[in-house]
């Protein structure tokens, strides 16, 4: 890429700029340029760059946004970058980082990450940004405060940022206990809820438990079916199985036995000669306390 502008910072490859309320509208020129820049002082702002021809790269952070037309990426103005444009339209926009982080707390703030490729709601907001860059000669002072108001709301859309595998198995866990009652719950279900493949999640749940999410259900459904065995005497073992998820009862005895070392008949008779023994054992303290003489 031949560089013809050598510009720091990047006011001098500018075409138009339009503050607006919370943030900068800026359309940068067509010719190619290059930005290497070392903060000096805090700024707090978010940078987005937008691209509608041509093609760029964007460094930071140890990450490379490589630009094409119709994506964008953003860095941080506080933090050192590189920014490489070849001939073409970009137009960054300048926000109050906090802005953004109280307005969408969950979005991925990663910077220099190219955007707008695969995530559909990146995609919309690249297609926004696109429309704002092409306009630049209609949009009046009001229009652009508007526009900008519109983008902030936009990036709700955006990527999510990325979980950590011990909070993704925590809130898959809590979505397992809150379903668990539901007999067609299936580990791809709880998956789905993340946005997330159950082969990913599986390898999550390996990494962190030791076990796959089919195998946590299991269990769990297992553990269930036994305390409601223990508590619930006339119900039969069957019924017990099928509110569990279990429609077989020859199956699910043999995956009690596998569990528990014991049939879920023999379970719930030691559950149940387990209660009236300890029960017993109460009445037998309670009648020697009324019968013990009362000491000074």
């Amino acid at each position: 890429m031949e560089l013809i502008h050598v510009a720091t910072p990047p006011e001098s490859v500018l075409e138009r700029a339009v503050r607006t309320g919370p943030g900068e509208l800026l359309w940068l020129g067509r010719e190619p340029f290059e930005i290497r820049c070392e903060p000096r002082r805090a700024m707090g702002l978010l940078k987005i760059v937008a691209v509608a021809e041509g093609e760029g790269v964007i460094a930071q952070g140890g990450r490379r946004a490589i630009l094409r037309e119709g994506t964008f990426a953003w860095f941080q103005s506080d933090a050192p970058f590189e920014m490489t444009m070849s001939r073409g339209r970009r137009l960054l926009l300048r926000l109050p980082l906090s802005a953004v982080q109280q307005r969408h707390p969950g979005v991925d703030l990663r910077t220099a990450v190219t955007r707008g490729e695969e995530h559909a709601g990146e995609r919309v907001v690249a297609g926004l940004l696109r429309q704002i860059l092409c306009e630049s000669s209609s949009l009046s002072e009001r229009d652009c405060t508007a526009a900008v108001g519109v983008v902030i709301e936009a990036l709700g859309m955006c990527g999510r940022a990325p979980e950590l595998p011990q909070a993704r198995v925590e809130r898959a866990l809590a979505d397992i206990e809150l379903r668990l009652g539901d007999p067609a719950l299936q580990p791809t279900d709880i998956a789905q809820a993340q946005g997330v493949s159950r082969r990913y999640l599986d390898g999550v749940m390996a990494e962190q438990l030791g076990c796959s999410l089919a195998a946590h259900i299991r269990r769990r459904r297992l553990e269930r079916a036994a305390s409601e065995l223990a508590i619930r005497p006339l119900a039969a073992v069957s019924e017990v199985a099928a509110r569990w998820g279990f429609r077989d009862a020859s199956h699910f005895t043999r995956l009690f036995r596998g569990h528990f070392a014991t049939t879920p008949a023999a379970y719930r008779r030691a559950a149940i000669d387990g209660a009236r023994a300890r029960s017993g054992r109460m009445g037998d303290a309670a009648s020697r306390a009324r019968c013990s003489p009362a000491t000074e």
